[in-house]
């Protein structure tokens, strides 16, 4: 099916074609059907027939070579090196916004350029994944039969594409300069360069220097005319080793992120930094000649950028697979904020486990107050707004006072420890820089909150219950009548009916906003350091003039330990405040379920309806307990869930590796079980013996 083909394209006068029509042709016979059974093999027994013709008659082969040089010969190259696969400038959210411009109107493709070579003659979204199967050998004989098996028959100086690779890498070069030298970058790298483990000179900077070296690569190349062999240039050997010293230093700037912060912008720019470096590494390998001259070096190298180029330009206006690789960007950015407040979320000794359950009981009697409170702002009938603003305010204010006091709220464990469990995934503290992950690490981190989270339920719910009921018999001793109407009281034990009503999906409402509360602490925290807060608060000229040295320097040292917690829980508050309003105002059923919060709203409802002389079944009451443990799975659920994810995904765990996840965990959880509730035996006989 190929040899009429091949025939027109020798036969062709190559002036008359702008556009690649016979190469569209060409690649639409070696393209398998979409619902083909062995889509894969398919393409790769095409091209090994078309191997075969082209081996057979030499002038087929010399015709369509000729064919492809002719718009490599015409068109404009510095595009395709120089940008596809490389995240635009404009930003993670900007460049999202031009890809679903591009999704609703595609841009139009010209030959004049080589990236639109490229795109009109790969033109299906899925040309990538059959060309990723073909064998390497298979399309490293295809080049060779075309005659493009060293670099003087592939990148000729006469058809100036060798030339043109040599401008994208001063382009390269150039912005990779641009990019290590900003101020959010540079400002970082002396601070690395005091540590001894950081290779890199405060008044020699990578990013300088491979610019220096890359330009004078280039002009020696052009001075002498000549391939510059393998081993044998110094500048391009110093120009990669300088490649990898601006990596050192992104992963460097990494690691530090807990002692100096970092930002999106910054964390978007550092992924940049690498996409350049990577893509310089490879158009220098382009350049130059293997030492043995034998080998299929080269020829290997041109087909992996070959499938690197079809694949970025096959995804280039993909919005899904732009958010799944920047997904992992943004949770890296989110759990190396390493929020301080989510240290004090898990427990792993038998002391930690009794504390955590004392602080967990001064959590379940503030809350309680935090109902009662709540229940006296809806008597009042305010406007949506108000009472949203009351709300948000008893909330967010109780929750600081948790804070304060050192008490803990359940549920709160998993929505702050992303960081804690992203870095129990590492094999090495920069493991997640080099894709070294430890599944069992994970495990037992699981099983530290798990056990950390039931006793957060337990000391909430033993306390919030009996104050709930305490409070409001006071509350009718005081006053001479029920905190709550009948009809109320039942209403409230009726909305926390696991069946009969929505307080499972009200509890993974307010998972989410447990989740984000997390977030929000390490982005607080974070900010703290990368804005340096605590030395401008101690350098302040209005707090020097009105407080004592050793006051600024405490509330330097609090700010810097605690924004982060008292955001998180503020924020959360307020969240948990106005769903419910939200929900009046646009006609939804919204609001959420807390089990701290419900099992006081029960004590309130029940003992409401009790001091009334009203009936309160059994059955009514297990259902109610139920419904309770059933809200607090379900927020643990959620939160967990959100945690877990974004720890995952910022560590690039696969598919594979998630199923091998869940086997460990439900093995680790039938030989260990009691270590998701208790301490583990052997570390209690430790603990006695010291």
């Amino acid at each position: 099916m190929f040899y009429p083909l091949l025939q027109t394209i020798a036969t062709a006068e190559l002036l008359e074609f702008t556009e690649p029509t016979l190469l569209i042709e060409l690649v639409n016979l070696i393209r398998p059907a979409h619902l083909a059974i062995n889509r894969h093999s398919i393409a790769e027994q095409r091209i090994q027939q078309l191997i075969g013709i082209l081996r057979s008659e030499p002038y087929l082969a010399e015709g369509l070579r000729h064919y492809i040089d002719h718009f490599l010969d015409n068109s404009y190259h510095l595009s395709l090196y120089a940008e596809s696969g490389i995240q635009s400038q404009h930003g993670l959210f900007s460049e999202a916004l031009q890809k679903l411009t591009y999704a609703v109107l595609p841009p139009a493709h010209s030959a004049e350029t080589l990236r639109g070579v490229v795109n009109l003659v790969f033109h299906d979204s899925k040309d990538y994944e059959w060309l990723q199967s073909v064998s390497e050998h298979v399309l490293v004989e295809l080049l060779q039969v075309l005659g493009w098996s060293s670099l003087q028959g592939t990148l000729s100086y006469n058809s100036g594409t060798y030339s043109k690779i040599l401008s994208a890498l001063l382009v390269l070069s150039h912005k990779l300069a641009a990019m290590g030298t900003e101020g959010d970058v540079i400002t970082r790298l002396p601070k690395l360069s005091s540590n001894r483990k950081v290779s890199i000179a405060v008044n020699s900077f990578p990013f300088l220097q491979q610019h220096r070296e890359i330009v004078q690569y280039v002009e020696s190349i052009q001075q002498s005319g000549l391939y510059p062999i393998e081993g044998m240039s110094t500048h391009a050997q110093y120009a990669l080793r300088m490649l990898v010293q601006c990596e050192e230093a992104v992963e460097s700037i990494r690691r530090n992120r807990a002692v100096y912060g970092t930002s999106l912008s910054l964390t978007y720019q550092l992924e940049r930094i690498m996409q350049h470096t990577a893509r310089l590494r490879a158009l220098i390998h382009l350049t130059l000649q293997p030492a043995n001259p034998a080998s299929d070096v080269f020829t290997r190298r041109l087909v992996y950028f070959w499938r690197e180029v079809v694949e970025a330009e096959n995804t280039h206006h993909n919005l899904r697979k732009h958010f799944a690789q920047n997904t992992a960007l943004l949770a890296f950015q989110i759990v190396e904020n390493a929020a301080k407040t989510g240290e004090h979320y898990i427990t792993t000794t038998r002391k930690e486990f009794k504390e955590f359950f004392r602080s967990s009981m001064g959590g379940g009697l503030v809350v309680a107050f935090l109902v009662c409170i709540k229940i006296w702002i809806a008597m009042g009938k305010l406007p949506p707004f108000g009472e949203a603003l009351l709300f948000s305010l008893n909330y967010g204010l109780g929750f600081i006072i948790i804070h304060l006091f050192g008490f803990k709220l359940a549920t709160k464990q998993p929505a702050m420890t992303a960081s804690a469990i992203a870095e129990s995934l590492d094999v090495r503290r920069q493991s997640a820089l080099r894709g070294e992950i430890s599944l069992p690490n994970l495990v037992k981190t699981i099983a530290c909150i798990s056990r950390s989270q039931f006793i957060s339920f337990v000391g909430n719910v033993l306390v919030a219950f009996p104050i709930g009921c305490i409070l409001a018999w006071l509350f009718y001793t005081i006053v001479g009548s029920t905190i709550v109407s009948n009809a109320k009281a039942h209403a409230m034990v009726a909305e926390l009916h696991p069946m009969l009503s929505l307080s499972l999906i009200y509890a993974g409402i307010a998972g989410v906003f447990l989740f984000l509360s997390g977030l929000i602490s390490g982005y607080y925290d974070n900010s703290v350091v990368f804005n340096n807060i605590p030395e401008r608060i101690r350098r302040h000229p209005a707090l020097r003039r009105i407080l004592q040295k050793r006051h600024i320097e405490g509330l330097a040292v609090y700010i810097e330990n605690n924004l982060g917690a008292l955001a998180g829980n503020f924020f959360l508050g307020c969240m948990l405040g106005i769903t419910f309003d939200i929900g009046v105002i646009v006609g939804l059923p919204l609001d959420i379920r807390h089990i701290t919060f419900a099992a006081g709203s029960f004590a309130v409802g029940l003992t409401s309806l009790l001091i009334n002389g009203q009936a309160v079944g059994i059955e009514g009451i297990i259902w109610t307990t139920l419904g309770i443990v059933g809200i607090g799975a379900m927020n643990f659920i959620v939160s967990f869930s959100l945690a877990l994810f974004v720890a995952i995904r910022s560590r690039n765990i696969n598919i594979d590796q998630s199923a091998e996840l869940l086997r460990l965990l439900a093995q680790y959880f039938r030989t260990n079980t009691r270590e998701f509730f208790f301490p583990p035996p052997d570390m209690e006989r430790l603990e006695r013996l010291h």
